[in-house]
């Protein structure tokens, strides 16, 4: 993934941990913020609060392999969350489409 959006000409960083993400965030202020729902220490839920309490807030699309019928992904969007897609990604150009739609929407 991060191969695929850096020879496209995005400035890209990554971080294995939720909470070393949330310190690149408030370094860097990017427009959206990828990230998976489980993460080691912070999850997904308290990682999306934090980031939506940041000025500027940066749109947050999350990643998920649960599936409960869609009450996790509800629950994440009326949190805040721009979308939450599905694991397996299965398209990076349609995850580009998203990405794109959010940074300038």
């Amino acid at each position: 993934m991060q191969n695929y959006f850096s020879l496209r000409g995005y400035e890209i960083d990554t971080a294995t941990r939720a909470a070393r993400g949330i310190e690149i965030v408030k370094e860097k202020k990017p427009d959206v913020v990828l990230m998976d729902l489980k993460m080691p220490g912070i999850d997904g839920d308290e990682a999306l609060k934090l980031l939506k309490s940041m000025e500027p807030s940066p749109k947050v699309i999350l990643i998920t392999a649960y599936d409960d019928g869609g009450k996790t992904k509800a629950r994440l969007i009326n949190a805040g969350a721009y979308t939450c897609l599905d694991k397996p990604i299965k398209s990076l150009k349609d995850l580009e489409d998203t990405i794109n739609k959010a940074a300038n929407g």
